[in-house]
């Protein structure tokens, strides 16, 4: 997790207004300090948690502002966001994860400026993953999205499906399986929302102990803004918080 000691950078935005800046500044801050709370109240340390910045919509002089104030973990849901901002963020030392759901026809695109792939839930997409992986002779990270409140309008795998799913991933080097990402359910109460990271976290526990799942991939991604707290709370190693940091998304 970044520290709030970072030191501040010379050149801001010319884009942004000082109070602009000030407030994403100030946002980070109160989420690192939010998130190393929750880790420390569930028996853990403020590093056993990363903030990922969920940055969808978000313009890049904005990210900008937070990778240089040490938030270096950023999150699109969209290929043609993760390729767009790649070039006007380059010069900063940053770490992109593909969030949302990616269609097979975009795998190219996505492993060209994508250091990490949080979305595999099926064998066909792993495979055309894998194959272009060969050809550019590289790696990239995973995480197998599992759909644990069993929304339909959800990606993911079913819960149950996951071991097999896993099972083939293990004979694929070129792919290094870091743990498992859920997106939660958009309860009203934490006895609503908890139960679909709680069985993310046992799936891992399971699927680990069962030697399914390779010992040291042990990270779960899940919880946004509005429950990350809640997700630190039942084992999550990596939460993505967009609105918390940015404000509202913009959609014009």
């Amino acid at each position: 997790m970044s520290s709030p000691d970072t030191p501040e950078p010379q050149n801001a935005p010319d884009s942004l207004s000082p109070e602009a800046i000030a407030s994403i500044r100030d946002n980070l801050d109160e989420v690192a300090a939010r998130a190393a709370a929750a880790a420390e109240a569930s028996g853990r340390t403020s590093t056993d948690v990363q903030v990922l910045l969920a940055t969808k919509t978000q313009p890049a002089d904005k990210i900008r502002v937070a990778l240089e104030h040490g938030f270096t973990l950023i999150g699109e849901n969209k290929v043609q966001e993760l390729v767009g901002k790649a070039e006007e963020l380059a010069d900063l030392d940053h770490e992109a994860h593909l969030i949302g759901p990616l269609q097979k026809n975009k795998v190219n695109h996505t492993l060209r400026h994508a250091h990490c792939i949080q979305s595999v839930d099926n064998l066909e997409l792993v495979t055309k993953i894998n194959n272009r992986l060969e050809v550019l002779d590289s790696t990239v990270d995973i995480f197998v999205q599992v759909n644990t409140s069993r929304e339909d309008s959800k990606s993911g795998i079913a819960p149950e499906e996951a071991e097999g799913l896993i099972t083939e991933l293990r004979g694929l080097s070129r792919m290094k399986l870091r743990g498992l990402m859920t997106i939660g359910l958009p309860g009203r109460t934490p006895e609503e929302i908890r139960p679909s990271y709680s069985d993310l976290r046992e799936l891992r526990e399971k699927l680990i102990a069962s030697d399914v799942m390779p010992a040291e991939a042990t990270e779960l991604s899940m919880g946004m803004s509005n429950d990350f707290e809640l997700a630190i709370a039942e084992g999550a190693t990596m939460v993505r918080v967009g609105s918390s940091v940015f404000g509202a998304r913009d959609f014009s």
